[in-house]
């Protein structure tokens, strides 16, 4: 069991890989985490919509069951801080999300859970959407050894975005 160290104590961090029927955590995170991520860069109106859709537990549960995203949550002491789903394509292995709630991050919970679908999927590549303008998010990856692969326009419902395809070469 991977350990973090803070200046005071040491935190019991935990990741595991979650069914169906625990697609509601991760759910309940992103109402956490995803109005403070969002907020300022597509609008408070647009996040709840979006959440709304994109978190409902039936579109978690086909994206898991019918096109074979995998999922995981980072527990932290005995609080779940975050969340991961990653799904193959080709030889290429996409990160379809990646949360941690902001009071964890900057303890490699992230870097983490990329790692953990690394060990669980095969692939030549490493590749995620970013919307272009969640600029913590695409340093982050630019710190972790991606780069900009493509800006491509998103649809989201009725909300039109643009992202960046971001990728990054693994080793066999």
């Amino acid at each position: 069991m991977p350990w973090i160290s803070g200046e005071t104590m040491a935190l019991t961090v935990r990741i595991r890989r979650i069914g169906v029927d625990e697609l509601e955590i991760v759910r309940e995170l992103a109402l956490i985490i995803w109005p403070k991520c969002y907020r300022n860069i597509i609008g408070p109106d647009r996040v709840d919509a979006m959440l709304a859709v994109l978190y409902a537990t039936d579109n978690l549960e086909r994206e898991m069951l019918d096109q074979g995203h995998v999922f995981w949550i980072v527990r932290v002491g005995g609080m779940d801080v975050g969340y991961a789903s990653a799904y193959t394509d080709g030889g290429r292995l996409w990160l379809k999300k990646l949360y941690v709630r902001d009071e964890f991050r900057g303890l490699g919970l992230g870097k983490t859970l990329i790692e953990t679908a690394l060990d669980h999927f095969t692939a030549e590549e490493l590749a995620l959407y970013v919307n272009k303008d969640n600029t913590p998010a695409i340093n982050y990856y630019l710190r972790s050894g991606f780069q900009v692969e493509a800006e491509v326009p998103v649809q989201m419902g009725p909300y039109e975005f643009t992202d960046y395809i971001m990728q990054k070469a693994l080793k066999n």
